[in-house]
Formats: structure tokens, sequence, C-alpha cells
């Protein structure tokens, strides 16, 4: 299948839009918000712990779509480990993939292996998938975005067509039903009343190839909304074999019928092709890292993905305050995926959900409680062609993959003082898998997982802005039909991913501090991991016993401005400096062949920081700087036998903008400016000394992007 793409086609589908009459509150030069957590001289919403954006540079919500201080408020108020990241965070760099957006945010691992194809994980989750995702619920505005059975492909979602992103982690990912190790990422989708302004263009260029137009339209029609956005992407890209081409689609329409009732429709298309360069070895990252896998030029691999997307979300305030929300949704996938066989799959998708919220007085006691549910289904063609240069060839396989999920959950805070609240909650939930072999009946075959998984904390409002949390979780993950099948045409028999997780952490502000730590323990039982028996072959997938992840997540924010430097800044300047970390220990417990060797997979220390420097003018303009440093000392095991590691690596970097005239703002965004040759991630293996090593992903040499954006 040939890569084709136009972005006239795409600019078509935002033309209307952009063409309707501007509804009359436009944003004003909302180009530079600090990052969350940051403190202001005179802080907003003191109470609030997770507080540091501006409420001025933020519009109010609607009961269907929250704004980014509504979200903010009632995050603080879930007893672990949780960030959110708006949109103004990455809107100054090339936010192409979720590394470029996820880079300050604690405990969250994404580190690209090519494209917008990044490895994503929260606490180890997936640790061993070396592509796709796994372990982690996806959510657009609290709506499932995950496919029946729980696999998803992230590059469907832009992070330009975003309001802000929710981030919990673990078992706090209950708030939406997950029971993965990893915990949910919601997106939040900007609404006619949320966009920063009636329309919005964005160009961007730079290094190796790289062009995207992306252009956004929002309008208020009495009490209705609407919310349509764009991008078009081409790259060349800095490997061979890494040509992407895409258009991303998002809208949304609101109605609201009443100051207690109101509907929003949602309408997703994605079109992504992707060429795939692979892994190569060490010896060639540090060599010659523009190279692909010879192997993937020979057989022309790519992932190319059709994918549509409809849904409703509903949401009725009730008489004693409480919010009930419903809704469905709908699609249909095509994944065109030429690899060592030709993966031709396709199939439609849908599920239902309810969540109903309410606070009231129990024995004289503030109590919120929380009840959801949601069920979903999926049903995929799934076909396999021998790959004749990334075309179809002979038929080698061919069944249909049916999914079907159903989850209940609740959570209770119930405050035995003002100020300390404890936090009870169950999650249960059954799967059913079932695959159908069209040439080899007798080889079908069907399995169900069923548990309830429950959670206990505590929440303390030390004082204001400061708070303390711990909780104790359980998760459940039923393998995918990457793991049930892995390439065959058959089930290979594996257990459910179980671990219980404790976590203690504390959040808050405090003058000119910010900051936000949790560590955290999980004992994992059955925890699916993989080795690459060779890089043109999907993995293979098996049960560990027990293995154990532990580690800490943490984000410090310091108003270094105010340390002696305020005399000698421009007045209303700010000088901070940000940083995120993350310790990674993951390791076997007692494993019969691996005994307590490290697990495989990521770098034991990861930290990232930069020195961001603002300067506004009094006419509401300004510029800002920021020198950036990643530092990954340790590169992490790539085998379980611990024989082989990916060397450590800092690289430097550097993004800025500049509000030329109100709404009208240039950006620019360098990195890896010592062009480092390093390894970004890599695929894990059993045991370096006997199997081959070609696993690793360079990462990118030296780059520049440049951007120009418009708001009118």
């Amino acid at each position: 299948m040939k890569i084709t793409f136009s972005f006239l086609r795409g600019a078509a589908l935002a033309a209307p839009f952009l063409a309707a009459p501007a509804f009359a509150q436009t944003a004003g030069g909302d180009a530079v918000v600090l990052p969350t957590l940051t403190i202001t001289a005179d802080q907003p919403d003191e109470d609030n712990p997770l507080a540091g954006l501006d409420p001025a540079s933020h519009k109010p919500g609607t009961l269907t779509v929250p704004g980014v201080i509504e979200a903010q408020r009632e995050m603080s108020r879930i007893p672990g480990a949780v960030s959110l990241v708006p949109t103004s965070r990455y809107e100054d760099s090339y936010a192409h993939n979720l590394e470029d957006v996820m880079d300050f945010t604690p405990g969250v691992y994404a580190r690209k292996r090519f494209g917008a194809e990044v490895r994503l994980s929260i606490r180890g989750s997936g640790l061993s998938r070396g592509f796709h995702m796994r372990g982690l619920e996806l959510l657009q505005d609290g709506v499932p975005f995950n496919l029946a059975d729980g696999a998803a492909d992230f590059q469907e979602i832009d992070p330009l067509i975003a309001q802000h992103i929710e981030v919990y982690k673990g078992g706090n990912g209950l708030r939406f039903g997950s029971s993965t190790l990893g915990g949910a990422i919601n997106f939040v989708t900007p609404t006619g009343h949320t966009a920063q302004a009636a329309n919005l263009v964005r160009l961007e260029g730079g290094s190796y190839g790289t062009a995207r137009v992306h252009a956004q339209a929002a309008r208020i029609y009495g009490a209705t909304d609407i919310f349509a956005a764009m991008s078009g992407n081409l790259v060349d890209g800095y490997r061979d074999q890494e040509k992407e081409e895409s258009v991303r689609f998002s809208a949304n329409l609101g109605h609201r019928f009443n100051e207690r009732a109101e509907t929003r429709f949602y309408l997703l298309s994605n079109t992504v092709d992707q060429e795939l360069p692979g892994t190569i070895r060490l010896d060639q990252v540090e060599n010659n890292p523009e190279m692909a896998n010879p192997g993937n030029v020979t057989l022309n691999q790519q992932r190319n993905v059709r994918s549509i997307r409809f849904a409703n979300k509903t949401a009725i305030k009730l008489d004693d305050g409480g919010l009930f929300e419903f809704g469905g949704y709908a699609g249909y996938k095509r994944l065109y995926h030429p690899i060592y066989q030709v993966i031709d799959q396709s199939g439609p998708l849908a599920g239902l959900f309810a969540r109903h919220s309410t606070e009231s007085l129990l024995a004289g006691h503030r109590n919120v409680f929380t009840l959801g549910s949601d069920v979903s289904w999926g049903e995929v063609d799934a076909k396999q062609y021998t790959n004749l240069s990334g075309s179809r060839g002979a038929l080698q396989a061919s069944g249909t993959q049916s999914s079907t999920n159903l989850k209940l959950y609740a959570e209770n805070q119930f405050y035995v003082v003002e100020t300390v609240a404890l936090v009870g909650g169950m999650q249960a939930i059954h799967s059913y898998r079932k695959f159908t072999n069209d040439l080899l009946p007798a080889r079908s075959d069907s399995v169900d997982f069923t548990s309830v998984s429950p959670k206990a904390g505590i929440l303390w409002d030390v004082m204001e802005a400061v708070q303390v949390y711990t909780n104790v979780t359980r998760s459940y993950e039923p393998p995918t039909f990457t793991e049930l099948t892995q390439g065959t045409s058959q089930f290979v028999p594996l257990d459910p991913q179980r671990a219980w997780t404790a976590e203690i952490g504390t959040r808050g502000t405090w003058e000119t501090v910010a900051w936000d730590v949790a560590l955290y323990r999980a004992e994992v039982k059955g925890e699916m991991l993989a080795f690459t028996v060779s890089p043109s072959i999907p993995a293979a997938t098996f049960n560990a016993d027990e293995t154990i992840h532990q580690g800490v997540e943490a984000s410090l924010t310091l108003d270094v401005g105010a340390y002696g430097l305020d005399r000698l800044l421009p007045a209303e300047s700010r000088l901070l400096l940000e940083q995120a970390y993350m310790y990674n220990d993951f390791a076997f417990d007692g494993d019969p062949v691996y005994g307590d060797n490290k697990l495989a997979g990521m770098p034991p220390h990861v930290y990232v920081a930069a020195l961001r420097y603002k300067a506004p003018a009094p006419d509401g303009l300004g510029w800002d700087a920021a020198p950036k440093v990643e530092w990954v000392p340790d590169g992490g095991y790539v085998d379980y036998a611990n024989r082989l590691k990916a060397p450590g690596y800092a690289t430097l970097g550097f993004e800025g903008g500049i509000d030329i005239t109100h709404g009208v703002r240039l950006f620019l965004d360098a990195r890896n400016l010592t062009d480092k040759r390093y390894v970004s991630t890599y695929s894990t293996i059993t045991d370096a000394a006997v199997v081959a090593t070609n696993v690793f992903y360079p990462g990118e040499g030296r780059s520049v992007f440049a951007g120009l954006k418009v708001a009118f």
C-alpha cells in the first residue's frame, strides 16, 4: 500500500468552520502560560494544591467538558498521584507525539521509537511491549478510547487537538474505571466555550523535512457551540524508511437544554501512514543512526491506520447537586501493517458508559460518592498475508477476534474531619475473548476473565495548598489479542496480570516552591513479559511468576527569580526552574530462571529540567525562553539475564516564543543541540549472550523546528 497524502484534503475539512461567523468572546493573547504547579505573586484558588494556572487565561467549561481550572480543582480531591498538562505547557514546541507533551509529567515514561510512535509506560505498565500500547486506559473527554481488548494506538490522538491532558497514575485511574497497572490518560478537547480563539492557524516546519499545518475554529450560536480542528503532518524522518503522512480531524458539537442539562456529540477521524525503520545494533546507533533495519527496507514495513469514531456524552445536574453523565460511542478502524507478514485488520467497535457522582452529608460529615459502569464490544477481521515488499501475497491466516468487556466501579470519600477524607473503592470487570479461525476451525477458542479489585486511601489537607495522601489498590489486566494469539492461529494460554500497589505522596505550593512527589511499590503476579525472538517478528509473551515495580515520581518548580534576583529582573518578569524526575526499580522476585534480576525495558533514572524566563510587556505582549536538559545516566538493562545495558545520555535543547502582536506568536524548538548519538529506547530480549541484539531505536540528531501561530 503506497503512502499518499494531500494537505489540501485536510484543509478542506476545516474550511467550512473557518469561514463561519466568529463568536463574540474571542480569547486574548494567551500565548504563554506557566507550567502546572508554578507560583504567582497573588496565588489564585489558594485552597487548591494543584493551583498555579492563571484563571484569567483559561475559560470556564460547561457540564460536559470542564475547563482547565475546574478540572485541576477536581483532580486535587483525588488521594493519589495525578497530573494535569495544559496545552499551554507545550504550545511553544513541535508537539508531534506524547514524548513531546509528557516530558515534565512525573512518572510518565514516553520515548520516541519513530514518527508518532512512542514507548509509553506509567510505573512499568506494558514494560516489555515493543510496539503499540498496553497497560493504560486512554479516554477522550472521559469517553473510553481503547479497543475492546485493551489495546490502543495513541497515534490516533493529536496533542494539538486538546485543551488539557489528565494523567491518573496507577489505581487512581479508578476515576474512569481503569483496572490497569499504569492507570488512565484522559485527553480533554476544547469546546466552543473554552477554545483559545474563534479561529486559530498554526504553521510549523523544520528538520527532517517536517511540515505541519493545524487549523481550528470555535463558534457559539445561542445554546449550541461547535469546535473543529484539523492537523496535517508531513515528515521525511531522521532515519531511512521513516516517512510519515497524516491527517487528523476532530470536532464536537454541544447543546445546553437548560442550566442543568447538556449533550455533546463528537467526531474523530484519522488517516495515519507511517513507515517503520525498525531496530538496529548498538554499534550502528553510535556510527550510523540514520540507517533503517535492512529487513524493514526490503519488506517496506509500514503501519497505516484509517479510523473514524462517533461519540455522545450527556450530563444532567440532579436536584441533590449530583451529576449524572452517560453516553456511547461507535467506530470503525482499519490497520494495514506490512511487517514480517502483512497484518490486515479491520472492524467495528462500540460502547456505552454511565457515571453518577454526588456530594452529601453522611452522619453530619461531608461525603462524595461516585458510581459508574461501561460496556465495550469490538470485532476484528484479522488476516495475515505473505509480505511482498509491502503488498499482500498469499493468505497465511484468517480469523475473527471478538472482545466484550463489562466494568462496574464505585468510589466513596468520607470526611472524618474537614481536612481528612477516608477513601474506599471497588472495581469489577468481566472480559470475554473469542477467536474464530476461518482456515482451521478446530483451533477456534474463547476465554473469560473476571475479577473484583478494591481500593482504600486517605487524603489529608495539611494546610492551604498542601496535601498528603496514601492509598492501596489492586489492578487486574486481561491480555489483549496481541498476547493471546501472538501471530499464531490459536490461543496462547496466558493468565491475567494482577498487582497490589501502595503509594504515598504529597503535593502543594509554598511561597516560591511547588512540588508533586509520590513513592510507590507494586507487587505483580503474572506480569506479561515479552522477549524478542527476531526484530522483524512480533514478540512472544509469557507470564512471569512474581515481580516488583517500585519507584519515585517527582516534580519541583522553584521561582528562582525570587531568590535575590527579583531586584535584577525587569518588573513582572519571572525566572523558573522546572524539574521532573523518575526512579524506576523493577525486578524479578525469586524467578526460577532470572532470580532477582532487574527487569529489562526502562532506565532507572530520568531527569529533565528547564530554566524558563518569561518577560511580559505592559501591552500584554512578551516573550519567553527556556534552555532544557534531559539526563539519563544509565539506559537500563536490555535483557532479563542482565548482560547488556543501553548507554546513558544527556541532551540539551531550547524553546521559546515571542508575541509579534496580539494573537500572533513566533516560536522556536531546538533539540539535541550537541548532536549526541544515543539510544532513545529499545525492545527487550532474554539473554544478550545468545539472542541477536539489533533491538535499539536511535534518538534523533540535532534538530530545529519553528512555527507561527495566528489566533483571530
